[in-house]
């Protein structure tokens, strides 16, 4: 490792703070050490670990202070919400309208995803210098960051297809053009074996101060699986917890209070990113309460079955109990900083129901979940009807515990359909960033994103391309290389 790349490394990625909780991740940036005093001691790869952490904390994966947007204008591009914003390129995607040339999403999603990635490259390259500790610590350090590198793989994956498989920190005598794409088969495959190394290091024990676990890595595992239609697979990996008598996990009693008001401790929480205002903050009450930037469509509202208490958990409709106005959700004696979306909707999950922040004084802490106990019950009961086995009793059963939580109470199915899972996960897991990856691994992204409109005349989506574009300046760099993903 030349003293060169380790500088470069360093300023890149190890300068950002990612968690304020002390007591559980030290927050001091690494600075620029001396490539040959650095990896001594523990603390010094706990910092590198925080690394492998630092790009979760991207706007576009979780939230960020100062933005005007998050992660969760992901639901945009599919049939649950719509986008009156110019965040980051999100109503580009959303319309249809996007190319190899477009910023935001399309080209940050990249370049942010592979900087995640040579992060815990860095990482797992330089861990077994540090010999001021013992194995188990090692081990489960090394567990974190082959977890971390599974996450961004998978994401990017998903999002690009092909993509250059990195394993190691570059050198300076690496001739980086001449990688090629390796084939999505390969990356998956590579995906699956780091996180089954991860399984073997992580402990197991709940999650609870944003350093994933064995549990973790388990869903990570079965949500790789259905994506890439290994369903027996997903199948035998969700049950390896579920069926656990020692399992951690287990559902919340307070659906609303998994996104604000009941996350700390939460054992339906399986991986999220960790905020503390005032120093660790964001703007999601801002963005997504007062501005209503993102906000539901009718179809989404229109899944929910009757007397279905999540959509009220979920969904702000005419007359709610609103902060910004003693009359309720509506418009007239609103004091939002936005006028109530066309739809006559707005979002409520993750919004902190008693303050008015309209001029976005306030500042917001809420975790963003990215993976849940529902999640994987749900992924489990899919996985199982795809595999053949929909009538087995323990498939059924996973849907219909997530109904039947205190709170929702719905009354259960008795069989599972295709429609029933789907929809279940629909508004089970709606505004939380997982319907597009649903409608795209479903293969129904073409018929079902052209049936929505993205504004009050109701003009239509296009739906271009089940990958997104290869950002333009990367295919610059790799031109006779590399080629573009269809229909652009």
């Amino acid at each position: 490792m030349t003293t060169r790349y380790l500088n470069n490394i360093i300023l890149l990625l190890l300068t950002t703070v990612v968690f304020a909780c002390q007591d559980t991740l030290d927050t001091n940036p690494l600075g620029n050490p001396n490539s040959e005093n650095f990896w001594k001691t523990e603390t010094e790869a706990n910092k590198a670990l925080i690394a492998c952490y630092a790009k979760l904390k991207e706007p576009i994966i979780s939230n960020g202070p100062a933005q005007s947007g998050n992660s969760l204008f992901w639901e945009a591009l599919s049939d649950n919400a719509s986008n009156t914003s110019n965040y980051e390129s999100f109503d580009v995607v959303m319309r249809g309208e996007h190319n190899s040339a477009t910023t935001g999403i399309v080209s940050k999603s990249f370049t942010i995803g592979f900087q995640g990635i040579a992060a815990c490259n860095y990482f797992l390259a330089n861990i077994d210098r540090v010999t001021a500790t013992t194995d188990a610590v090692r081990n489960r350090m090394k567990g974190e960051a082959l977890f971390l590198r599974a996450f961004y793989y998978n994401d990017l994956t998903q999002l690009y297809g092909d993509l250059p498989l990195i394993l190691k920190p570059a050198e300076l005598d690496d001739n980086l053009r001449a990688t090629p794409r390796a084939p999505k088969t390969e990356i998956v495959a590579q995906i699956l074996k780091d996180l089954d190394l991860a399984i073997s290091y992580l402990p197991a024990v709940a999650y609870t101060d944003g350093r994933a676990v064995k549990g973790s890595a388990i869903a990570l595992k079965t949500r790789v699986l259905l994506n890439n239609e290994l369903y027996s697979e997903a199948a035998d990996a969700a049950w390896s917890l579920i069926g656990d008598a020692a399992n951690p996990f287990k559902l919340s009693d307070n659906y609303a209070g998994i996104f604000f008001g009941n996350q700390i401790g939460n054992r339906e929480i399986m991986f999220s990113v960790q905020f503390k205002a005032p120093d660790d903050y964001h703007s999601l009450d801002q963005i997504i309460g007062a501005r209503m930037s993102v906000f539901p469509t009718l179809e989404l509202r229109d899944a929910y079955e009757p007397n279905d208490p999540r959509r009220k958990m979920t969904i702000f409709e005419a007359g709610d109990p609103w902060a910004y106005n003693p009359a309720g959700f509506k418009q007239t004696g609103s004091l939002a900083e936005g006028q109530i979306p066309y739809t006559g909707m707005a979002f409520r999950k993750w919004v902190n129901t008693a303050i008015n922040n309209g001029s976005g004084s306030t500042l917001s802490e809420q975790h963003m979940v990215k993976i849940r106990y529902a999640d994987l019950l749900l992924m489990y009961a899919e996985a199982m009807f795809e595999s053949g086995k929909g009538t087995d009793a323990r498939a059924l059963k996973a849907l219909n515990d997530v109904r039947a939580r205190p709170g929702v109470e719905m009354p259960p199915k008795p069989a599972l359909t295709r429609d029933v899972i789907r929809n279940e996960r629909r508004v089970e897991l709606a505004f939380e960033g997982l319907r597009y990856n649903d409608l795209v691994r479903w293969k129904v992204a073409e018929k079902v994103i052209p049936q929505v409109a993205y504004d009050a005349k109701g003009t239509k989506r296009k739906f271009k391309a089940y990958l997104l574009p290869i950002p333009l300046a990367q295919m610059d760099i790799m031109k006779g290389i590399w080629t573009q993903n269809e229909n652009y």
